[in-house]
């Protein structure tokens, strides 16, 4: 899809996922973050000028949630690739590139993963999938 009027739309061709040191073979990845709500409304919160009150609040906790799939790349060996996908709270180093020729990345030192799944048809790829993963401390994103 062309959004006109947008500037330039980036391919996601050069996107990769690494864990620990290995590159995965993957098809996608999805990364959300959010920061809590915590809020501020009290009686200063209104507006004399436009005899309104509004709401207000300051940002909480930060988190991230991700996931990330792909194919199973038989190249490597079969206990590197995917390497530690299973459900835990110390997987280390998992970076989402947006673009690996800019090092665009969201970033985790430490990952927990919660939900993962490995799948292969007689006319298909041997498949991994984390559906739920969680930054384990601090993360950063592009």
């Amino acid at each position: 899809m062309i959004l006109l009027g947008t500037g330039t739309q980036r391919a996601a061709k050069t996107s990769r996922v690494l864990v620990g040191s290995t590159f995965l073979t993957f098809a996608s990845f999805e990364a959300t973050a959010t920061g809590a709500e915590i809020p501020t409304t009290n009686f200063s919160s209104y507006n004399a000028a436009r005899a309104e009150s509004f709401a207000e609040g300051i940002m909480g906790v930060l988190s991230s949630d991700f996931k990330f799939g792909g194919g199973w790349d038989a190249g490597f060996r079969p206990t590197q690739n995917p390497p530690g996908l299973y459900p835990r709270d110390d997987l280390a180093t998992v970076q989402l590139m947006t673009s690996r020729l800019e090092g665009t990345i969201w970033d985790y030192p430490l990952a927990r993963i919660r939900s993962v799944t490995n799948s292969g048809e007689v006319e298909g790829i041997v498949a991994f999938n984390v559906t739920d993963a969680k930054n384990q401390g601090p993360f950063s994103y592009p």
